[in-house]
Parts: structure tokens; C-alpha cells; sequence
């Protein structure tokens, strides 16, 4: 590993140099500005061990900065005022950061596979899954030594995995009162209230089931939630607002299970505040219902938001449109919250199931094999053959 240090009026000139000796993959590891331009300490390879007994004798922070990474006080420094509010620049610098994670995480794959193959093969069948970065080195760490591979693989799901994914410890039908499905618009909350109100007349019968939904944004919400009340003999009444809410729930007060249906709205939308108020102080459960093919800024934001209520805890929806359950499992272990059952399909009420740890993990580990070329199956997801098996861990 060649470290060097190289001076220059500006930044511009300093990484010139620095690319002209140590070519595109060159490693910033540091740069300040001093009295004459920019100091830059460069490196042409990646070298953790190195970089540690650095920081050690220094005593300072030499931590590796990746590929034209920058320190914030130097970033600073050189950026002209007004740079901030210009949309392009802030997207430039988003994409950057993108980029940035993208390098470090190449880096660390590089440095990992160094000091133990089998980890980051591990690592690298983990990242298939669409998990997320932290809980994917968690799990690692979690795996005890050892030399196979599809060992590994079904001790990191089986074990570990599956422990982490908060199940919610009630029956939302079972359990009776009020429940309340919320989140945006187009996860599936109306499908799955009446997946949920189907399954509980079979099992229970009509009469003791009140229907209620508080949708009065969308075009035909109501009309569809009625289509499935009448298939199921149970009425729908509509709500416009908190007081006629508890109104509503004090008349059907005597019924062993009420179910509401939500307007769905943006995490974003300003009447959502209004919407969630209309809410507090009501007697009911509130569940979150996301989709679990959203991207996982999009289901961060939308637990964050939706959280301003208690949840008793959340329904995935859209299994069957899912390429990669990773995001949806990140996120809840993430913001531990309990899932209380799943949807994968449009069939009433046959789509619908109870949550449990052990058919998610193995769900997600069959997306994987599912995405597999079909000539490179064998070679590409050897241990993911045997994720039947995973179930047996959990």
C-alpha cells in the first residue's frame, strides 16, 4: 500500500495529482486545507490493518475515506455560499453520497473477504435478501465459526433472523374490540378488512361484526367496501369525523369485533395530522398496513409517521408482488414493530395469514432462489437450496 501526501492551490489541482500517480482506484484517506491551498493523503489500494496502526500512532482520526470522500470541515470550507440551495447541487451531492456507500461497501466486501471468505460470501447471499447493511453485518457476527457455508446460511436465517422479527403476541380477531387499519394510500387496507371481515363471519358469523370506514377522500372507497359488506351480510356505515366515530362505536358497542377502514393518504400529505387526530382518544387498535414492495426510505417514513399513533402493530400486504422481502423484515426489526399477519394475493379471505417469524424468513430465502438464472441456480445459490430447512432453526 503506497500512501503519498500532495499539496496544491485547490482541490481540483490536488485530486489531478493524485489521479495521475495512483490512477481512477486511488483512495483518499484524508485531506485539510492549509495555509497555502489543500493538503490531500492519498493511497492506490485499500488496506484496513494498515490504516488502523496508522490512526493508532497518530493518535488522530485516519479513518479510510473512500474514493474522493472528503472531511466535512474541508467540504465546508471550499463550498461557495448559496451552493446549498441550489436543487442541482443538493442532487449532485445525494447521488454522491449514493455513490460514496456503494464504494465503502465494495471496500468492505474487499477487506472482509480477506480475512474470512466464507463471511463474505455469507454477507454478499444476505444482501439478496434485501436487508440492510446493519443487520446484515449483525447477523455475521451473530453466526458462530465455521467452515460450510449452507451451515451458515441457516443458522444466520434460521437463528438469528427469525429471532429478531417482532411478532405481534394478539389475534386481531380473536382478541375482538376495535381494530383500525392506517397507513398511505394503495398498500391494501380495504382488501385486507375484508379478508379480515370474511375470515371472522366464517368463524364467528355476521352478527357479531360492525363494519365502519372513515374514507371520504377517495372516489369510490366506500362504494367498494360496501360491495363487500353486502357479500358478506354485514352493513358498512360511514364516518366523517372523530365525534362520529365514538358515535358510531358506542352503537356497535355490543358487537364482538369492529373493523375500521382508513382513508389512506401520503406520510407526506398535510391532512394527515388531521386524520391521525381524528383518531386519538378513540378505544381502538390501530395497525399499520405497509406494502411490502415499497422502497425502505418509503416504509422508514411511513413507520415514522404513522407512529404519532400507538400501534398495536402491522399487516405486510403484497407479498406476491415482493421481489425481495429484506426491506419490509429491515424495517420492522428496525422500528420493532410487531407483525401481526401477512397478505399475498386478492383472494378473500384465502390471501390472508397469521404472522410468524419462521414463514418470512423462509419466504424470503425462496425469492432468492426464485431470482436465480436459471443456468447459474446450482453454482449461484448453493445454500440457498435446502431454505426449507430454515424453518427447523427457528
Amino acid at each position: 500500500m503506497q500512501i503519498k501526501c500532495y499539496s496544491a492551490p485547490d482541490m481540483r489541482r490536488a485530486l489531478h495529482q493524485v489521479r495521475s500517480v495512483h490512477g481512477p482506484q486511488a483512495i483518499i484517506l484524508s485531506s485539510r486545507r492549509v495555509a497555502d491551498g489543500v493538503e490531500v493523503i492519498a493511497a492506490d489500494e485499500y488496506d484496513a490493518a494498515l490504516l488502523d496502526r496508522l490512526a493508532a500512532a497518530e493518535g488522530g482520526d485516519v479513518s479510510p475515506l473512500t474514493a474522493g470522500k472528503i472531511s466535512p470541515a474541508v467540504a465546508g470550507s471550499m463550498e461557495p455560499s448559496g451552493w446549498n440551495a441550489d436543487p442541482a447541487i443538493a442532487q449532485l451531492r445525494q447521488e454522491l453520497t449514493t455513490l460514496r456507500g456503494l464504494l465503502e461497501a465494495e471496500l468492505r466486501h474487499s477487506a472482509q473477504a480477506r480475512r474470512s471468505p466464507l463471511q463474505a460470501r455469507l454477507a454478499q447471499y444476505l444482501e439478496q435478501l434485501g436487508l440492510d447493511g446493519g443487520l446484515i453485518t449483525d447477523l455475521i457476527g451473530a453466526v458462530r465459526e465455521q467452515q460450510d457455508l449452507g451451515v451458515a446460511w441457516r443458522e444466520a436465517l434460521g437463528t438469528h433472523l427469525a429471532a429478531r422479527i417482532p411478532i405481534a403476541d394478539t389475534d386481531m380477531l380473536a382478541d375482538g374490540g376495535v381494530v383500525a387499519l392506517i397507513g398511505p394510500t394503495g398498500v391494501g387496507k380495504t382488501t385486507t378488512i375484508a379478508k379480515l371481515a370474511a375470515r371472522f363471519v366464517r368463524e364467528h358469523g355476521a352478527r357479531h361484526l360492525g363494519l365502519l370506514t372513515t374514507d371520504n377522500y377517495r372516489i369510490g372507497a366506500h362504494e367498494q367496501l360496501q360491495n363487500y359488506g353486502r357479500m358478506l351480510g354485514v352493513p358498512v356505515q360511514m364516518v366523517e369525523s372523530a365525534d362520529d366515530l365514538r358515535m358510531a362505536l358506542a352503537a356497535l358497542s355490543h358487537k364482538r369485533l369492529v373493523l375500521v377502514d382508513t382513508a389512506g393518504m401520503s406520510q407526506r400529505d398535510l391532512l394527515l395530522g388531521e386524520a391521525l387526530g381524528s383518531l386519538q382518544g378513540v378505544a381502538l387498535r390501530s395497525y399499520l398496513t405497509l406494502a411490502s414492495n415499497a422502497h425502505p426510505f418509503m416504509l422508514d417514513e411511513t413507520i415514522a409517521t404513522f407512529g404519532a399513533l400507538p400501534l398495536a402493530g402491522c399487516v405486510l400486504t403484497k407479498l406476491d408482488e415482493c421481489p425481495a422481502l429484506g426491506a419490509a423484515l429491515s424495517s420492522v426489526i428496525r422500528h420493532r414493530l410487531p407483525v401481526a399477519c401477512i397478505t399475498d394475493g386478492q383472494r378473500v379471505p384465502e390471501d390472508l395469514r397469521v404472522a410468524r417469524a419462521r414463514d418470512l424468513v423462509s419466504r424470503a430465502a425462496q425469492q432468492v432462489c426464485a431470482r436465480a438464472p436459471h443456468g447459474a441456480a446450482r453454482v449461484a445459490t448453493a445454500p440457498l437450496a435446502t431454505a426449507d430447512t430454515v424453518a427447523a432453526h427457528a
